[in-house]
């Protein structure tokens, strides 16, 4: 019912999490609910670890696993799931009903978090692009190859993003002209762990972000052993294509051109969508953060006052929001 790739520890979260997502919202029947829950044990099992945190749907899970444990005596798991009754299944699945108002307070407090995460980042983002006249935005994406996946748990991915950001917060190698940086944490079916990787550059230092976002992806390779890939979004290709929509907010941007300064801000703003909860980490390590971002502090120059200059006052966070907002309405019209 579930066929997905249960070798690996975010593959297994985010099986759990569809299978609780079905039980409490689609018709299932008893018989593919025992199967699944006996299945996704197993599975849950073997990737357990001490010190983590779990999303309100993996808790629910853990709590009918829990209860068969403290019924089931000498009996295995499996065994005690076999010998339920109708009455007794029905037991177990409100177990789950039970922390449906638990699930739905936790995907709300999610986009309130995003939101405000948003709204420092764009701002965040605003300062450094308009205290140069031009600088290099950068996006990256960070994630595993498909064969190493199953050798990454979700403490192996908090080490690997903590030595990328003492790399980045100590301005070393690639990083040694950075403004400021954003970093979300996110996990997929298909990707696993994986992060978003914003930058902002001086660029009278660098001229070349693409290969800023290269040397970024050799790194991460690096520091992961040989395991870590990446997606270089700051292609020649994926700028043309943005520029044919309009939309083209990475590489060069110039604090003189509102339309530049809007993009550049809606490109980044995707590292704190509030309507990503499917992305949202399920399991990490406990009271660890999941969203990063640098602490620019304006170099104070003054900007001379110029017919050019005062254009950047025509562009902030707001207008990008808004610009952004308008976008997502015209896509579902």
């Amino acid at each position: 019912m579930f066929p997905l790739d249960l070798d690996d520890q975010a593959g297994v979260m985010c099986t759990i999490h569809t299978f609780v997502d079905v039980c409490l919202n689609f018709d299932i029947s008893d018989e593919a609910f025992i199967f699944n829950l006996e299945r996704l044990y197993c599975a849950f099992e073997a990737f357990k670890q001490e010190g983590l945190e779990y999303a309100a749907s993996l808790r629910a899970f853990i709590a009918v696993t829990e209860y068969v444990n403290s019924q089931r005596g000498m009996l295995s798991f499996a065994e005690y799931l076999t010998g339920l009754s109708i009455g007794e299944i029905k037991a177990l699945r409100r177990i789950l009903h039970a922390h449906r108002g638990l699930i739905r307070d936790e995907i709300k407090s999610f986009a309130r978090r995003k939101e405000f995460n948003r709204v420092a980042l764009l701002e965040e983002f605003e300062g450094a692009i308009k205290g140069y006249y031009s600088v290099l935005v950068i996006r990256v994406d960070l994630s595993y190859s498909k064969d190493s996946m199953s050798e990454i748990t979700v403490n192996d991915f908090y080490q690997h993003i903590g030595k990328l950001r003492d790399l980045i917060t100590d301005k070393n190698g690639y990083f040694d002209a950075l403004l400021t940086y954003a970093i979300a944490l996110e996990q997929g079916i298909t990707k696993g762990f994986h992060a978003h990787l914003a930058l902002v550059i001086n660029r009278s230092e660098h001229q070349s972000d693409y290969k800023i976002a290269e040397g970024v992806i050799e790194k991460w390779n690096e520091i992961t052993l040989g395991k870590g890939t990446g997606w270089n979004i700051n292609t020649t290709e994926n700028k043309e294509n943005y520029e044919k929509q309009g939309r083209l907010g990475i590489g060069d941007i110039r604090r003189t051109i509102p339309e530049q300064g809007n993009n550049a801000l809606g490109a980044v703003a995707y590292l704190s969508d509030p309507d990503k909860y499917e992305q949202t980490l399920l399991v990490k390590p406990r009271g660890r953060k999941t969203f990063y971002k640098g602490d620019y502090q304006h170099h104070s120059r003054p900007i001379p006052d110029t017919e050019e200059n005062r254009r950047i006052k025509e562009w902030n966070a707001q207008t990008a929001l808004a610009k952004l907002e308008e976008e997502i309405w015209f896509k579902k019209i």
